[in-house]
């Protein structure tokens, strides 16, 4: 994994504002390498969890699959 493109990658977490740019990045450097994937792992986040209860709600009208209101 070139560490240089992760740094860039972390640059652009933290100052870019166009989410689609950093998506973009990430589609094009990251997501098929499983050296990087590995080295995650699964995380739960109350607020994000809520965020997208909330969001699901207003665009669908219906809640996430197995969350309920």
């Amino acid at each position: 994994m070139n560490i240089d493109r992760l740094q860039e990658l972390k640059q652009k977490l933290t100052n870019d504002a166009d989410l689609s740019d950093i998506w973009l990045f990430y589609m094009d450097h990251f997501a098929d390498l499983p050296e990087f994937t590995d080295m995650g792992e699964p995380a739960y986040n109350e607020y994000l969890d809520t965020v997208l209860q909330k969001t699901c709600q207003q665009m669908f009208d219906r809640y996430p699959l197995g969350k309920s209101g």
